[in-house]
């Protein structure tokens, strides 16, 4: 186990980016994203070194763990105050199908709070060996699971229908096409038909200008996730988002877009 990579991930802090829903404009959950910090409390991406820490096992677990202390500590203290939101995490099928999560959820004492988590795995991870063994034991632990960046891998529709899943994720890649490729279009039209068909919510992720919310309000997305509402934001934030919201974000558009 790389010692500077334990040490960095011993000052990781979370920061949580909003999920908003798009008929109400309320905050329906937040995701949460890992943020490095520096020997003068700059806050950074993970990014340069989560290659790093997943290739190593004990650095994964250790990951997951900080991460989940810290959503303890932070997140769950507000979901007594505020009923109506969750918290939704990417955890890898190493950790999720596997009894370590059991015991982390354990560790924290999370089983109360089970519904107001969403664990994410990737439209790729889902469909291996591992990730499958992953939904099944998510199942078993009753755990709630998003299929995160979908729309980019090579799945079919039969794969597809075969996953349990609660939310459907659409990738970024996907929304930045909107108002620019009718065929993208009429792709998220697709994947909204498949989401129903398995009983699933669908968030789209990335969203960053009028015109991307506007047709995914109206193309019947459930939710919307990006910097057109809010970048992510450190947990003293949480309250402040969850009591205001964004609930004049459509009618506030519109009026501005027949101005101009």
């Amino acid at each position: 186990m790389d010692h500077d990579l334990t040490a960095v991930l011993a000052q990781i802090r979370v920061h949580y980016q909003p999920i908003v829903d798009l008929d109400t404009g309320a905050v329906a959950g937040f995701e949460a994203l890992v943020r490095t910090t520096d020997a003068n409390g700059a806050i950074g991406s993970i990014g340069p070194v989560i290659d790093a820490i997943e290739s190593d096992p004990q650095l994964l677990e250790l990951l997951m763990r900080q991460l989940l202390k810290n959503i303890r500590q932070e997140a769950v203290p507000l979901f007594d105050r505020y009923p109506d939101f969750y918290v939704s995490v990417n955890v890898p099928p190493a950790i999720l199908g596997t009894r370590k999560i059991a015991r982390m959820i354990d560790e924290f004492d999370l089983y109360p709070y089970l519904r107001r988590l969403v664990c994410e795995i990737t439209e790729r991870q889902a469909l291996t060996p591992e990730g499958r063994a992953a939904l099944e034991a998510s199942r078993e632990h009753r755990i709630r699971v998003a299929l995160d960046d979908f729309g980019t891998g090579n799945s079919g529709l039969t794969q597809l229908l075969g996953l349990s899943v609660d939310i459907l994720k659409m990738d970024r890649s996907q929304v930045v096409q909107v108002a620019k490729d009718p065929v993208h279009e009429r792709l998220i039209r697709g994947i909204i038909a498949l989401a129903s068909l398995i009983r699933a919510r669908v968030v789209a992720e990335g969203v960053e200008t009028p015109a991307q919310a506007l047709f995914l309000q109206a193309a019947g997305v459930d939710y919307g996730q990006g910097w057109f509402w809010s970048r992510a934001v450190p947990a003293t934030d949480l309250p402040r988002l969850i009591e205001t919201g964004f609930p004049d974000w459509r009618r506030k558009l519109i009026d501005r877009l027949n101005n101009e």
